[in-house]
């Protein structure tokens, strides 16, 4: 590979879409602004294969030789996501069926079946001839795996493929028919099934719960082998590191996913009104492999397709948008697109140039990041994003509250961005996102809001034992209320933390209009929402009780707190409001001797660094330094204060801080502890 050091800014480009004429020309731009990187070939399978069994290479060579010469690594896009009109015709039953059993029209892209034989056979031919062509090619330094492959209308295919797969998906986790009757309650509404052939797709309005949700995870697993498949193919040509750009939406199981590859990359089009979410699938990214990801994709300014619906980004907007990737722990931020496409699905779409060559508003400010970039290589590569807190995401637990919810309206991820994760960024906090499989040695607190089912691998096992030895769980609400097919536990709530902790349930019930009222034990009221559990009052152990609301709840507790261990287990039995989800962090972090309430405001993000240890992937980018400091971007606009503890530089702007820094609207710093 060639000598392109992170960290990474790029783009997408299509020279497909151009007359070679202006290659030269947007080269010459592309390294007057500051871009090193370049993704090419995502979505030109027609232009590889023109006709069945015909490659064409050539001008895919010929741009790939111009970028080497120029500096500008290359991202190599297989392009099975736009599978072309030639293999449609030959196997029109490959297109997608919708739950409605609609067809897929060829048009737009990710328009055929991942289970589809025929196409899985063409996507492995094209991909092979693809790395075949590229794989030894010192101007790729990195792959993608098709594009943003999700299920379709978050709900799968529904083809004769996908039928099959799935009743081979029940076949496997039952083994026998009547099995799965047993365990999933199939005697119910006269459910019980024969066999596995038997068993029909969830298209009605009333699908039941249990079967919908394998139908998801085995929708899910479809995908992730046909990107397996593809990560085996290049493997054996190309020692460069190979990921799919997605964006994390619905249930599949990310770790099983990036299993086979080597780096995650990551797409994302937030807005000032939400940029601050997106930091929550960085915190979750950045855990699932032991090197920096890549932000594949995001907007210089505005999204679109031949209308848009945004408007223009304040000053400073896609700097600091471009910043946060590196801040929590990536190695990259790359554009979608270089040029705005002069014709086709999406006219309007920002790009770093219009389609007419010509700079964007935003563009100097891609100079800007380019610029600060450079600056602040050393300290990206040498440092890592360093944290004790965790909390918890599941694709099994999305899947089981898309076909759950509980409470009607309720969504798995907006609840857990807005009630746990905001507050936790507006204590000055960096919560790594975990999964089911994440080592939990490094944590002193880990919050599992909303983790219905603890039924995942040995995961029970493993946390109670890391309580025990001294860790801050922070469990509900509503968790560990299912098994891992999303069934009720028949003599019980809760699959072990009453056994764990001694707690002692009584009721749960919705609370959608605010009836129920509690207080602190200080006499302070707490607001909860949408959701209650309560138990039975415990001496020592209740942090909130409830004083209003029904006589056969009042006084029992909402939140208590038990010593396990050497450890603490808090058991939270609603959606707290703001106010009390953030003074219950400080309580944990005090438990834990962790620093809280180091912000001022609510548009901070915070990131803490820590030099990369021995070993990691990331070792062999080192010059040796021991660096540490910390990374500050302003989110929403409104600036903040960070409350300094110690001595630091800045980096970007050379300034010296001993006191307290204030930070100005969608600015960065990057401090090196002096």
């Amino acid at each position: 590979m060639m000598e392109v050091r992170p960290p990474y800014l790029g783009a997408a480009y299509y020279p497909e879409d151009w007359d070679e004429s202006e290659e030269d020309r947007d080269i010459e731009k592309m390294l007057s602004v500051g871009i090193n990187v370049v993704r090419i070939g995502e979505f030109a399978w027609r232009k590889m294969e023109p006709r069945d069994g015909e490659f064409d290479f050539g001008w895919l060579h010929r741009i790939t030789d111009k970028l080497r010469n120029a500096g500008i690594g290359v991202i190599m896009g297989t392009p099975t996501a736009t599978p072309p009109i030639w293999l449609t015709k030959k196997y029109p039953d490959m297109l997608v069926e919708f739950k409605n059993g609609r067809v897929m029209q060829h048009s737009g892209r990710r328009h055929a079946c991942s289970n589809h034989p025929e196409y899985l056979k063409y996507s492995a031919r094209i991909v092979e001839m693809l790395a075949r062509e590229f794989g030894s090619d010192q101007a790729v330094i990195g792959w993608q795996i098709d594009n943003e492959i999700y299920l379709a209308n978050n709900e799968g295919c529904f083809c004769k493929n996908c039928a099959a797969r799935y009743r081979g998906h029940l076949r496997k986790k039952f083994g026998t028919v009547g099995e799965m009757n047993r365990r999933l309650n199939l005697n119910l509404f006269s459910q019980a099934y024969d066999s596995f052939d038997e068993v029909p797709l969830p298209r009605d309005t009333w699908e039941n719960p249990h079967l919908k949700q394998e139908f998801l995870i085995s929708a899910g697993e479809a995908h992730i082998d046909f990107v397996a498949m593809q990560a085996g193919i290049l493997k054996k040509y190309t020692k460069a590191p190979i990921g799919t750009d997605q964006m994390p939406l619905g249930g599949m199981n990310y770790r099983q996913l990036h299993a086979p590859l080597d780096v995650v990359q990551f797409n994302h089009y937030n807005t000032p009104d939400d940029l601050w979410e997106c930091c929550l699938w960085f915190d979750y990214l950045r855990t699932l492999k032991d090197r920096p990801f890549w932000n594949t994709e995001t907007a210089t300014c505005f999204s679109a397709s031949t209308g848009t619906h945004g408007s223009i980004k304040p000053d400073g907007f896609c700097y600091a948008n471009s910043w946060l990737p590196l801040a929590l722990g990536g190695e990259a931020t790359m554009y979608w697109l270089w040029r705005t496409h002069w014709a086709g699905h999406e006219l309007v779409h920002g790009a770093v140039l219009d389609s007419s060559g010509r700079e964007m508003y935003s563009t100097q400010e891609v100079r800007d990041v380019a610029r600060d970039f450079a600056k602040c290589a050393g300290f990206i590569n040498e440092t890592v994003v360093d944290t004790s807190v965790a909390m918890h995401y599941s694709s099994l637990c999305c899947n089981m509250f898309e076909t759950q919810p509980i409470v009607g309206g309720f969504r798995y991820d907006g609840s857990l961005k807005k009630h746990f994760y905001k507050p936790l960024l507006d204590c000055g906090l960096r919560p790594d996102i975990i999964d089911e499989g994440a080592d939990l040695s490094k944590y002193r607190v880990v919050f599992s809001p909303f983790m219905i089912t603890l039924d995942q691998g040995d995961l029970r096992e493993r946390i109670a034992e890391w309580v025990r030895n001294g860790g801050v769980w922070i469990t509900g609400p509503m968790t560990d209320i299912r098994s891992a097919e999303g069934t009720r536990y028949t003599d019980r709530l809760h699959g072990m933390l009453e056994t764990l902790t001694g707690a002692a349930f009584k009721y749960w019930f919705p609370d959608n209009e605010k009836r129920i009222s509690s207080k602190w034990r200080d006499g302070e009221d707490f607001g909860g929402n949408t959701y209650y559990e309560t138990f039975e009052p415990a001496d020592g152990a209740d942090i909130v009780n409830v004083s209003a609301g029904h006589r056969a709840v009042c006084g029992d507790a909402v939140l208590q707190r038990f010593a396990v261990g050497k450890g603490f287990v808090y058991i939270l039995g609603t959606i707290p409001d703001e106010k009390d989800m953030k003074k219950l962090i400080t309580l944990v972090c005090d438990d834990a001797g962790i620093p809280c309430g180091l912000t001022e405001g609510d548009s901070l993000i915070v990131s803490p660094r820590t030099p990369v240890k021995a070993g990691s992937a990331d070792e062999g980018q080192l010059g040796g330094a021991d660096r540490s400091g910390v990374i500050l971007v302003d989110v929403c606009g409104r600036g903040g204060k960070y409350r300094n503890k110690a001595k630091y530089r800045d980096i970007i702007s050379g300034e010296v801080f001993e006191d307290d820094i204030k930070v100005g609207p969608y600015k960065v710093m990057v401090l090196e502890k002096i």
